[in-house]
């Protein structure tokens, strides 16, 4: 009688504790400013060796005066490049020539290309026709190229460039209108362009743009329209810092608009030990990660 008492207990157990925590999938990675700059940590490879034991998915490579080095690095130690940020000027030459046969060389692999685009702000104001329609231009010659190698193309707004509002980049991947380009959100770039009313709409905002979401970057906040000289000291910290709530974030990204993407961690500007900054940022995560899988 007790076996059975003690089988029926514990049937009872796992029947009523509901369905099983949500294991969370998304690649954390590592922008390259998180250890760029190190005096210790001097090497592509030093440095795409330390993320990797550290426990990051991946890490950036940043434009392409830097593929070379950080590609041989990531191949030496078997590991992802998130991401490739590049540049796309509007004017000639618009694009590093070598970016075709970069991208190439990526082929295969998880790594996004996520072009910024820079203007001259005296010939071109954002959202312009002319300019927009060179824009879409060279998105879509982009997208040939990461097509060719299986890739995707997330178009990263950036504070301060010709495209820095996430709604100018969905305008525009709306007009290129193609299943392999989407955009980034950048917590910080969103916090730098975006007014306090607007930032009382996030979540509509954030639904809006899932349909093209490729990545995302985020990072500790304050959630303030910044007074500083240097507006980061206020929009790029410590990820688990500030008063931005940047686990609701990725708690709404993740669970309710169920993006399994890569999330990677902004940290330009950060002052101090970037070793310990590694360490540091990876267990905020792990514990975000804990935290998401145990709430339903």
């Amino acid at each position: 009688m007790k076996i059975k008492i003690l089988i029926f207990s514990v049937w009872g157990c796992c029947f009523f504790t509901g369905a099983p925590a949500q294991k969370i999938k998304n690649d954390f990675f590592a922008l390259h400013n998180i250890i760029r700059g190190d005096s210790a940590y001097d090497t592509f490879d030093k440095q795409v060796e330390l993320i990797k034991n550290a426990g990051f998915d991946g890490i950036e490579i940043n434009q392409t005066q830097s593929f070379d080095g950080m590609k041989a690095a990531l191949d030496k130690h078997r590991f992802t490049g998130a991401y490739f940020y590049v540049r796309v000027e509007l004017k000639e030459p618009y694009i590093d020539k070598r970016l075709e046969e970069y991208i190439r060389q990526l082929r295969g692999s998880k790594t996004i290309i996520a072009p910024f685009i820079i203007a001259d702000a005296a010939r071109f104001k954002p959202s312009t026709h002319g300019a927009d329609t060179l824009a879409v231009r060279l998105l879509t010659q982009i997208s040939d190229w990461a097509k060719a190698s299986g890739l995707e193309v997330a178009l990263y707004p950036h504070y301060g460039f010709y495209v820095e509002r996430t709604d100018h980049a969905l305008a525009l991947i709306r007009q290129i209108n193609r299943k392999n380009v989407g955009l980034t959100f950048n917590l910080c770039h969103w916090l730098a362009t975006t007014s306090a009313a607007e930032r009382t709409q996030l979540k509509p905002h954030l639904k809006e743009l899932q349909p093209y979401l490729k990545m995302m970057t985020v990072c500790g906040a304050n959630d303030v329209i910044t007074q500083q000289k240097t507006i980061w000291d206020d929009y790029i910290l410590p990820l688990g810092t500030g008063s931005f709530d940047t686990y609701g974030l990725i708690r709404y990204a993740v669970k309710a608009l169920k993006f399994n993407g890569p999330i990677g961690v902004q940290c330009y500007n950060i002052k101090g030990n970037k070793p310990q900054l590694v360490q540091t940022t990876i267990k905020v995560w792990r514990g975000y990660t804990s935290r998401l899988e145990r709430e339903q």
